[in-house]
């Protein structure tokens, strides 16, 4: 597993991102052992502590249109969550819908999630090529 060192805005991005991983998770509540494993493995990598975790899961951090992203970390969050949608291999109506929402506070159309479903596998996050999904993907927004 890599592990990247996150300092500062880095360390509050990634902090958002799981975040709104968790909130994924949660939404059917059923916060089941796949999603755990994803968003723990997720948060390990960029040394994020299991209470550090936990402390989002207590007190979630919202995104809203005004959150200043970059396309890649835009991309980035997007295809995560899409990709915990899909852990359990079953996607369900409300997490379809939680992914739309999202996409829209990010700045996409509701429809990118159709088009970006079928491009999210099981590849490790740190594996993906988000410049060649930002390319598919541009039209979106």
């Amino acid at each position: 597993m890599i592990h990247r060192t996150v300092v500062g805005d880095r360390k509050e991005y990634i902090k958002k991102q799981l975040s709104v991983l968790i909130q994924l998770a949660k939404i059917d509540l059923n916060y089941d052992q796949p999603e755990k494993k994803f968003i723990y493995d997720f948060g390990r990598k960029y040394n994020i502590s299991r209470s550090e975790i936990e402390e989002i899961e207590r007190n979630p951090v919202y995104i809203d249109r005004t959150n200043t992203f970059s396309n890649e970390e835009r991309i980035r969050i997007l295809y995560s969550v899409v990709r915990l949608a899909k852990v359990d291999r079953k996607i369900l109506p409300n997490e379809i819908v939680y992914c739309q929402d999202i996409a829209t506070k990010l700045g996409f159309k509701r429809s990118i999630i159709d088009a970006l479903l079928p491009m999210v596998n099981d590849q490790p996050l740190e594996f993906v090529n988000y410049k060649a999904i930002w390319r598919k993907i541009a039209a979106f927004l």
